[in-house]
C-alpha cells in the first residue's frame, strides 16, 4: 500500500452518479421518514390522553366526595353504616352521568365535524 500513488480524495464521477440515482430510486419506493401523515397527531393524542384522565378523575372524584358525606353524616348523626352506602351510591351515580354527559358532547362535537359545520 505505501507504493500506491492514487489520490485517496479523489472523486469518482461515475460512482457518485451511480450512487445518486439508486438513493434517488430508493426514496421513491419508500415512504420519507420525515413527512408524517398527519402533522398534528402527536397534539391530538395528548388531547386524547387528558380528555381520559379528566373523565376517570371525575369518576374517582364522585366516588370519594360521596363517600366522604356519607362517612361525615355517619359519624355527626351515629347512623353508621347507611349514610355511607347511600351517599356512596349517589356519588358513583354522579360520576357516571359526568361520564356520560362528557361523552355526549363528545359525539355531538364529532358530528359537527364530520358534517362540516
Amino acid at each position: 500500500m505505501a507504493n500506491d500513488k492514487r489520490d485517496p480524495y479523489a472523486v469518482d464521477e461515475k460512482a457518485l452518479s451511480d450512487l445518486d440515482k439508486r438513493i434517488r430510486s430508493a426514496r421513491k419506493s419508500t415512504k420519507d421518514p420525515r413527512k408524517q401523515p398527519d402533522d398534528d397527531a402527536g397534539a391530538r393524542r395528548s388531547s386524547d390522553m387528558s380528555l381520559a384522565f379528566r373523565m376517570s378523575s371525575d369518576l374517582v372524584a364522585g366516588v370519594l366526595v360521596g363517600a366522604f358525606i356519607g362517612w361525615g353524616l355517619d359519624w355527626m348523626f351515629g347512623t353508621s353504616p347507611f349514610g355511607l352506602i347511600v351517599f356512596l351510591g349517589l356519588g358513583t351515580v354522579a360520576g357516571v352521568r359526568n361520564l356520560l354527559r362528557t361523552v355526549s358532547r363528545m359525539s355531538d362535537e364529532d358530528g359537527k365535524d364530520k358534517d362540516g359545520q
